[in-house]
């Protein structure tokens, strides 16, 4: 088994307890800001804690669906983590991949958010790198759609 890790930091003025909300809310906020892409959320099994598996389906065009399962919602530490199971992100020989999300408070009021994915492969083949420089893109692209849901609705996700 192959493990090949990718990390980024984005900075944002929306606060850690919005950014985190957003992360835990991820079945609501999906749909209000990318409606284009995705057609639906629905959560199989679980309450939104760790343990829960949700299916998130995409319009046609944009891909097909892909299984979440929650594996981290620690409050405190402002910490968020899910693991794409199944569907057309697990390609081949990605068993299963591991986003983990730190949010760190800025002295502004402001959040810096740590994301780490970890591609969990059945063999060592090396993650192409055009697979990662979509989720890359997927990834800032949803984070910035959320960041200006946030910041046009001061009082969501408080």
């Amino acid at each position: 088994m192959g493990v090949f890790v990718f990390e980024d930091e984005i900075t944002t003025t929306v606060s850690p307890a919005r950014v985190f909300n957003s992360f835990v809310k991820a079945d609501v906020i999906f749909l209000k800001v990318a409606a284009e892409h995705i057609k639906s959320v629905e959560t199989l099994e679980g309450d939104g804690g760790v343990g829960t598996i949700r299916k998130i389906i995409f319009h046609e065009g944009h891909g097909g669906y892909i299984k979440q399962k929650i594996e981290v919602v620690d409050r405190e530490n402002l910490q968020y983590s899910d693991s794409v199971i199944e569907g057309d992100a697990i390609v081949g020989f990605i068993e299963k991949i591991l986003n983990e999300n730190k949010i760190i408070p800025t002295s502004d009021g402001g959040s810096i958010v740590k994301s780490k994915s970890t591609f969990y492969t059945t063999d060592d083949t090396e993650i192409p790198v055009q697979i990662l420089t979509e989720g890359k893109t997927k990834r800032a692209g949803m984070f910035k759609a959320t960041e200006a849901y946030l910041l046009a609705n001061p009082d969501a996700f408080n």
